[in-house]
């Protein structure tokens, strides 16, 4: 049996609140102000509605987002990041620097001339 290793948990908790394809994702366009159902969905590009819905629920139970519904008709709901959600941030800005980086690097490799010569390293 493998021996219990603190960090792993560390980083198994925080896999857990923030893991999966579309949590980080809902977090930066969250992070950019209060969001409403309805421009999350339109800004996330490949996400279904259900799928959505999901996530927030998901979020919200984690103590992530609060979500608050107006008794309106018809009714309005809009998702804020609490503390907690705010102290994931930098992860997620972190996550979104190293995917650029990654994105930036493989572009410029794709985008050499052919009669070009890449370095070898």
């Amino acid at each position: 049996m493998a021996k219990e290793n603190i960090e792993t948990k560390a980083l198994e908790y925080c896999m857990d609140m923030l893991g999966g394809k579309w949590k980080p994702i809902i977090l930066y366009h969250v992070s950019k102000g209060t969001n409403r159902f309805n421009k999350l969905f339109n800004e996330i590009e490949g996400i279904n509605r259900q799928m959505l819905s999901k996530q927030l629920k998901s979020l919200e139970r984690s103590g992530i987002l609060d979500r608050t519904l107006y008794g309106e008709i018809p009714p309005r709901v809009e998702y804020t990041l609490t503390p907690l959600g705010k102290s994931l941030l930098p992860v997620v800005q972190a996550m979104t620097k190293w995917g650029q980086k990654q994105t930036k690097e493989k572009v410029e490799v794709v985008e050499v001339p052919q009669n070009q010569q890449l370095p070898l390293f």
